[in-house]
């Protein structure tokens, strides 16, 4: 139906149209494309690699579409199948496991996907598996916080990821807290739950003013946009002048 002859360029077509938010064509080629892939018993590791991709995105747009029982689903499809890509991959190509889709990334969309479903505790678990995954993951701490709103007891938690975090990052007009080895979040959201956490907690009021200091002062001038890369970019610095010698 859509030239299936090339999964490739299907599945590019389908992630533009995922990007320009057209989801109901995406999901019927989603669908189309993961069972024709799924039907193929023969799979090598690049077409593994498409199913795996498509069963991704399918997951995705069900989710966004409201059919949460069957994105739920597409979920389970996407770990089962990306472990078998992982086996396929160790076998044949060792250095491509490390272009994978990182897993934690995988372990967030699910627990996204739990969570629009109303499925807090499911959801929680896959965040916490993201977090266990990669330490100082902070978008997965947040997105676990979020899950419970202000009642949530995780905020502790957050506000020590928040500090480990490091400076706040002005980029592309956008306030960010990025972890050196882990996702980060754009401020807006990690405030709403320091700022509403229902315990109140010393450590999130705190973190939560060194955020709104830090913006401020960014945007008067005082603190560099990039703290860390400011810092790093000092210590190339020369610390003679050896022109003065010439």
């Amino acid at each position: 139906m859509f030239g299936m002859s090339d999964p490739n360029q299907t599945l590019s077509q389908m992630i533009r149209y995922f990007e320009e938010e057209r989801h109901e064509m995406v999901e019927v080629m989603a669908s189309e494309f993961t069972s024709m892939l799924l039907a193929n018993k023969q799979r090598d590791g690049a077409m593994q690699t498409l199913l795996v991709k498509g069963v991704r995105i399918l997951a995705e747009v069900l989710s966004i579409r409201g059919k949460n029982k069957l994105a739920i689903q597409a979920t389970s499809v996407l770990l089962r199948e990306r472990k078998k890509l992982e086996k396929i991959l160790s076998q044949t190509a060792p250095s491509l496991l490390s272009k994978l889709t990182p897993i934690e990334q995988d372990y967030r969309t699910i627990g996204s996907v739990y969570a629009k479903a109303g499925k807090a505790s499911k959801a929680k678990k896959f965040f916490f598996k993201a977090h266990k995954n990669t330490p100082g993951n902070l978008a997965a701490v947040l997105a676990a916080c979020q899950v419970d709103a202000s009642k949530t007891k995780h905020c502790k938690l957050l506000a020590t990821e928040v500090q480990a975090s490091g400076p706040v990052i002005l980029d592309n007009g956008a306030y960010f807290l990025r972890p050196e080895n882990a996702p980060g979040s754009q401020i807006d959201p990690v405030l709403a739950v320091l700022e509403t956490c229902s315990n109140n907690h010393q450590e999130c009021v705190s973190q939560a003013q060194r955020i709104r200091k830090e913006c401020d002062e960014i945007a008067n001038g005082i603190q560099a946009a990039n703290e860390r890369l400011q810092s790093a970019m000092d210590s190339l610095q020369p610390k003679h002048d050896y022109y003065q010698y010439s």
